[in-house]
Formats: C-alpha cells, structure tokens, sequence
C-alpha cells in the first residue's frame, strides 16, 4: 500500500514531491510511477475517500458541494459589481481533487481556443498534441442507441477522436428524456444545430455531454478511482494525506532557485520533507496553487511584504489571471411524461429509482444535466453588440491589476486579441446552455410544489473579458486565500451574460419545447418585464461560478505576466513545476476536467523526456 506516515517518509529520498493530489496530481504521478526506479511522494490536504456513495453514484451530483468533508467551502471576497454577495467557489477536498465533486460533464475546447495557448508564447501547447492527451487519459463507452437515436440526441462520438483503453471511462447515461429532444428541436428551430462529434475541435451547437462515469459500474469515474487506486501496488508511490503543505523550501543557486523540499502541517505538527532529487511539483488547483508559491516568497513583492513574507522570486502574475465561467440559471414548470429529479421527493419513485440503480439504471444512474447547448457571438447580438464586445476586449476597460503593472497589461492585452477573434467566429462558443432535468437546486429557486415537475436552463459565460486574483490574506498558511472573481469587472460581461439569459427564454419560448412550458418561475416575471435592466439586476443577486477556475498561474512568457514557462517551470527556479488548470492563460469554452487530466499526462513525459536525456 503506498500510504504513508511522515516516519515512513524518513528513509524514502523522493525524485518528485507532488503538492496536491488532485485531477492532474494524481494523473502525473501514476505516470510517474510507471518507472519503478522512480519514487514519487503525493501531499494531499484532504483524505482518501474510497467508496463514497456522494462521489460515486452519478444521480447524487452536487450532494458533495459544499459539505466540509469533500469541499474546502471557499468563499468570494464580496463582489461590488454583484451587489456585495460572497459567493461559494467549491473546490474538491481529498484524492482526486475537484474530479472527485464536479459534475461529471467531459467536454473539449476547440481547436483554435488550445492552438491559441501556443500563440500565446508556449511552443508545443497546441491541438494535436493536447488532442493526444485527452485520447490517452480515457476510454470510450459508446451508447446502445440505433443511427436515428444517436443522431436525434447529438450522440456520435466518432472512436478516431477518443481513446480506447485510458484510465477515465467517459460514457452516456442510460436516461434519453422527451425534453432533452424537444431542446434540441427549439434551438433548432432557432439556428442552432445538433452537433454528434464536440471532440474533434468544433465544440459548438447542441450536444449531448458525455460524463466520466464507467457505464460497467454506474459509478463515477475520476483520478482517485481511475489513476490511483490501479496503481496502489506500486512501491515507488507514496501517498500522505491529511497533511496541509504550507510552504515550498528555496535554496539559491546562482541565479535561480532550487526547490529542496517542502514543509507541511500534520496533526498539529509543523514537519519537512527534504532532499527531493529531481522536482517539486505544485498542484493544488488554480485557487491553492498561487497560496502556495505566495506563502513560499514567490509572487507580487508589494502583496507578499503587506503579510511580512520575504520575496525570494519577485513574480507578479501569481494569483492574477484568474477566470472562471460565471452564470445563472432559469428554471420552468412542465408537462411532461419525463420522470425528472423532482420526482425523488415521492417515496415510491425514490424506491423505485434506488432499485433501478442496483442495475446501472434510472436516475441515480444518469447525471441529470445530459443535454447543452453551446451559443456564439451571433446568437446573442447583432453586428453592432459583437463590435461592441470587441472594443470592450482592451485592458482599459477592465478594473484590473494589469492597470498598473506592465508585464500583466502586456499579457492581458494579447489575451483580448485572441478574445476579438473567437467574438467574430461564427462556430466559436462564448455562451452555455446547460439542461437539468428538473428544478436545479439552487438557493435562489423557489420551493418545488409535490407532484409537480420542472426543467432548468443554466446559463454560463464561456469567456469572460473580466479577470479577477487569489492571493494570500494572512500570513498563516491555514487560512483560506482571498478569491476575487471580480464579476462584470468589463461591463460587456454583465450585458453578455443577460444576452445568455435572454436565449434561454426564447428557447422555452418556442416549439415544441414552448408547448411543454407551464410556467416559466426564473427569472420571475417582473425581472423580464424590465427588460434587460430587470434581467441585470437578477443575473447580479444570483450569479455564481461555474467551477472551471483558470490562470492564476498562467503560462506565458515572464514579460507577459507569466508564472510559468512552457516545460511547466516556476520562473526564477530550476525545478519547481505547476501542474494544473491555473496554468492556462485564457479561459475555454468547456468544462475544465479533461484537461485538467491532459495537462497531467503532458506533464508526465515532459519530465520523463528530462530524466531521458540526463
């Protein structure tokens, strides 16, 4: 078994440390470890869970968000621009990281959003290498529907775009609800097609999500269950949970610095692990991984110095850059013969589904939220809104840290150019539909009525021009980090996100799904009736994340506000990495955890090619 204590750790000299055993840690360690001369150490702040039947069965999605156990419970600083709400920014707790607690949708960006990370000064970070990544990291599970079903349903992966025999199993789920044709059939009607194949790099139009779940077990696949507990037999991977890393331990050499070691909380105790040989790798996710390099002197001198921290590395784009997708859903009383979640409020139907469960079948088996619908710039303006939008992509525009600091100006600015070509892209995604099929349970719903059933549209930005920051807020490396998402920071995005909105009421607003709409709760009629003024103001009491966090360690060039350089090194260090989502640069139009696993298994051969050629 490679768990361990901190005495065990005495006579084990590692060639990596990995801070952070989460969807990519894990992922780059199992690699590893593929080397038995290898030896890795994994630092996990959170437990090993094992079978977990709020992480496991795909129906209890969300029932993990924000309890303690598998949740740190983060919260936002207030937001002035969303009326001074602190709002929840979920990050998963334990081995496997946020893959252990999201919401099972497996998505791809588009070829020029990846391609645009290597124009953006990062050789090699492009489409087809991040392509053979995302092949190498699953296993496809195709459906049992016949050619008109899996067309009907936007359900045709094509095997040439996927992988066969990769760790994560990526399925369907066994429900193919009435509503979730007739969504496809409005926005049909509106100019939005179906599209079977969103792995191939087009990720736009109206898709069914396939999900990390193994169809074989119905139970949720992720990098605990899929990249760890395979590999438990491997004496060359030790894994230490429950154990609060606080600071990685710096030594000059010349002019740049080598990671020795670590330093970490455990039972009260303050303990190291020294010597490590090769690298130290950081992977506590885009809203962590910042913490960690602030509390070790790397980072903004003028923020580190406001907590009595020495900067060793003066690093100002550490914890800027942060984006995330921010939405707000709508939700509509139906008619429909569809058993949405709304029915597990009745005894007989929850028995009934606890059942089905038992054969990989029914709603506990089936992530509810299947079917999406993914906008560009053209279906939420006109010609004159996507001008408008563009002229808003300029670092002036936004109330941002990049303001005053030129390296990040220079960043952002080349970020917004990539920004004004996905706006004039006719097949380039900046809004998300997401379908649940029922009442979304969010605090801002009104109370379901028994008996009755519902349908929700949840409607998502997918590139935000604001930027927001995590920094550290004390000293004491136990306290959480101050996360601002710095919502509507660029005005378009509040008018971008309302536009969302506004496709979602004219999705329930047309045939055939209108002909199922009884009544439409949210947003509530007086909001709609105030046009978009009404919808503003309702879109700033109830946004929130989405929990797609990125680029608060970007990777760009140092003179662009970059933390990071291509080969995933720490600037001004010879051997400190960053290996998760908070590397990427610009936010993508997808859900994040495909590649969180593909930066894992990248970052893999990146250090097995070093190891090669030494």
């Amino acid at each position: 078994m490679p768990f361990v204590t901190p005495n065990d750790l005495i006579s084990i000299q590692p060639d990596y440390v990995v801070v952070g055993g989460g969807t990519s840690g894990l992922t780059l360690a199992a690699r590893l470890t593929e080397n038995p001369n290898t030896q890795v150490v994994v630092v996990e702040a959170g437990l090993h869970h094992g079978p977990t039947p709020e992480i496991d069965i795909p129906g209890y999605m969300g029932r993990s968000i924000a309890n303690p156990k598998f949740d740190w419970t983060f919260l936002s600083v207030p937001q002035k621009r969303a009326n001074h709400r602190v709002v929840l920014q979920p990050r998963g707790k334990g081995l496997g990281g946020s893959s252990l607690n999201n919401f099972l949708g497996i998505f791809r960006p588009s070829k020029d959003e990846i391609d645009a990370i290597e124009q953006l000064g990062n050789p090699g970070w492009n489409w087809d290498s991040l392509l053979y990544y995302l092949k190498k990291s699953e296993t496809l599970q195709l459906p049992d529907l016949t050619a008109d079903e899996a067309a009907a349903y936007a359900a045709q992966p094509d095997p040439v775009y996927h992988g066969a025999d990769g760790p994560i199993k990526n399925s369907f789920g066994p429900i193919w609800a009435d509503l979730h044709l007739k969504l496809f059939e409005s926005a049909e009607a509106l100019g939005i097609q179906r599209n079977p194949e969103t792995g191939n790099g087009r990720n736009d139009g109206c898709m069914t999500s396939l999900v990390s779940v193994d169809a074989t077990t119905a139970k949720r696949s992720y990098a605990a269950s899929a990249y760890l507990e395979p590999n438990l037999h491997r004496q060359n991977l030790h894994v230490l949970t429950e154990a609060y890393v606080t600071k990685v331990l710096l030594e000059s050499t010349g002019d740049l610095q080598r990671a020795v070691g670590i330093e970490y909380i455990k039972d009260g105790k303050t303990l190291r692990i020294d010597n490590v040989k090769r690298d130290i790798v950081i992977s506590g996710g885009t809203l962590q991984t910042p913490q960690i390099l602030e509390l070790s002197g790397i980072g903004n001198k003028s923020i580190l110095s406001k907590y009595g921290i020495k900067t060793i590395i003066d690093v100002p784009g550490v914890g800027e850059n942060l984006q995330d997708h921010v939405g707000v859903s709508t939700i509509a009383e139906v008619d429909t013969h569809d058993e949405t979640m709304d029915v597990l409020a009745d005894p007989a139907f929850l028995k009934k589904h606890e059942e089905l469960y038992e054969h990989r079948k029914g709603l506990f088996a089936s992530v509810p939220a299947p079917a999406f619908v993914f906008l560009p710039a053209d279906a939420l303006g006109s010609p004159e809104d996507i001008r408008s939008w563009k002229e808003h992509a300029q670092a002036k525009s936004t109330e941002v840290l990049a303001d005053v600091i030129p390296s990040l100006k220079s960043g952002l600015e080349k970020q917004y150019k990539v920004q004004q070509q996905l706006f004039d892209d006719k097949v380039q995604s900046q809004a998300e539909l997401l379908q649940f099929a029922g009442r979304q349970p969010m605090p801002y719903a009104p109370p379901a009525e028994p008996g009755k059933r519902y349908t929700s549209l949840f409607c998502a930005l997918t590139h935000p021009l604001s930027r927001g920051s995590v920094h550290i807020a004390s000293a004491d490396p136990l306290a959480p980090p101050a996360i601002d998402p710095n919502y509507f920071a660029n005005d378009a995005d509040l008018t971008l996100v309302v536009r969302v909105v506004q496709a979602a009421i004219r999705l329930y607003n047309t045939p055939p799904l209108s002909n199922h709409v009884k009544k439409l709760l949210l947003p509530p009629p007086d909001a709609i009736a105030r046009g978009e003024e009404g919808l503003a103001d309702y879109v700033r009491d109830n946004c929130g994340p989405v929990y797609h966090p990125v680029g608060t360690a970007a990777m760009m060039p140092r003179e662009d506000g970059g933390v990071v350089d291509p080969t995933l090194k720490v600037y001004g260090t010879s051997n400190l990495r960053v290996v998760d989502c908070s590397i990427i640069p610009l936010e993508l139009s997808c859900h994040t955890q495909s590649i969180a696993y593909a930066i894992g298994e990248k970052a893999a051969d990146i250090l097995k090619a070093e190891i090669a050629r030494a």
